[in-house]
């Protein structure tokens, strides 16, 4: 099992939940996400919609090389690093060029047609907030394809 496979076993659409907690547990924010997840031949793309209340929805997308455990961003906003967490998950590093005291670190696992990510926060290297995500796959829905695949998709 690789990264490229447990991720290959993400591709899909997850409809979801961002609950964002102070360090103590306490409620800073909670909103409902979609994330389309699409693996293709070594190509990795992401697009996150965060369906804030009262607000337009917010998208992203991201786009990532993998090859077996080896990932390469392909994203000039953002550094990460990737390993595999056993089997099943994967630990994920990550921030934004722009904001260099900031560290996320997000570990994200698969269960049949739900997915758990738990991010912790980091600025200057204290932690300042955790973000659980609870998803579940829409089934049969595929992800919009926004990208042009470098490689054959097999």
């Amino acid at each position: 099992m690789t990264i490229a496979d447990i991720l290959k076993g993400m591709h899909g659409v997850w409809n979801g939940t961002y609950t964002i907690l102070e360090p103590g547990g306490t409620l800073i924010e909670q909103f409902p996400s979609r994330q389309e997840g699409r693996m293709e031949g070594t190509d990795w793309t992401e697009k996150v919609v965060y369906l804030k209340e009262g607000a337009e929805p917010h998208v992203m997308n991201f786009h990532a090389i993998v090859d077996g455990d080896s990932v390469q961003f392909q994203d000039t906003r953002m550094w990460g690093s990737t390993v595999r967490a056993g089997d099943q998950g994967i630990l994920f590093t990550f921030g934004w060029h722009d904001r260099p005291q900031e560290r996320i670190v997000e570990l994200s696992r698969r269960s049949g047609e739900r997915r758990t990510r738990l991010w912790q926060h980091f600025e200057d290297d204290r932690l300042v907030r955790l973000t659980v995500i609870d998803e579940e796959r829409v089934p049969g829905a595929e992800p919009e394809r926004w990208f042009t695949p470098t490689t054959p998709t097999s």
